[in-house]
């Protein structure tokens, strides 16, 4: 067996060619320096339900912090602003080549990267995220996982809530001018100086006897009637 190999089955990273390490060595600050330009332009609206995310870093107790997959770059942008009020954010990236560029991009902002992926590591993702939120720190997750089915949220992050007595908290947000891409998702990205609304949902705790499926579905309620409100913010 090959030491890549090896290190592929040991970490689930698949090696990367010097010349793809030096690829992602000069395209990652060019991302990270875009990403803080467009988010430093956006102007925001309004921030609507701060207080439950202030309750928890003031408890000093780790959440899964939960949005959907199309509202995932501006949450993720938002909730790494939060650092400076308590808040330590994790973010957890496939294994694979693409995702390499993607841990060095948030990596940088200041998430704590997690390295998995639900199809080829799961059982090793799933551990150490149950890690990190017992080390502190709250990983960013979309609700409807990496490919979908797109607003459908999967029992995976809400057993993880079960097991490790971690609140979910339902982030989600809204723009007045925006990038809509053509992705299974319909991912949306703010236009530079966009106005945009975040708003927080009530954490939500796995309840006596409920099965992961049946919070899923309560934790897919609240991120939909989120985004309802805030879209609603700069409906025509």
């Amino acid at each position: 067996m090959t030491e890549s190999r090896q290190h592929q089955q040991k970490t689930g990273r698949t090696p990367l060619s010097p010349r793809q390490r030096l690829l992602i060595a000069v395209a990652a600050p060019v991302l990270r320096l875009l990403a803080r330009a467009l988010l430093g332009t956006c102007r925001n609206a309004g921030v609507r339900g701060a207080h439950h995310l202030d309750a928890l870093i003031e408890s000093q107790r780790s959440a899964l912090l939960c949005c959907w997959h199309q509202r995932l770059p501006y949450c993720v942008g938002w909730l790494l602003s939060a650092r400076s009020r308590g808040l330590v954010p994790g973010f957890l990236v496939s294994p694979s080549r693409d995702g390499e560029l993607i841990a060095a991009v948030v990596g940088g902002l200041g998430a704590t990267v997690l390295r998995g992926s639900a199809n080829r590591t799961g059982a090793r993702a799933f551990r150490d995220m149950y890690t990190t939120l017992k080390a502190g720190v709250s990983p960013i997750i979309a609700a409807d996982g990496p490919h979908g089915p797109a607003c459908r949220a999967k029992p995976g992050t809400p057993m993880l809530a079960k097991m490790t007595k971690a609140p979910m908290l339902p982030v989600s947000f809204a723009a007045d001018r925006y990038w809509q891409l053509k992705s299974w998702d319909r991912m949306i990205i703010p236009k530079p100086f966009a106005r945009v609304i975040v708003v927080i949902g009530e954490p939500l705790s796995c309840a006596r006897g409920e099965t992961p499926d049946a919070l899923a579905t309560r934790l897919g309620q609240r991120l939909d009637a989120l985004t309802r409100d805030a879209d609603a913010e700069f409906a025509r």
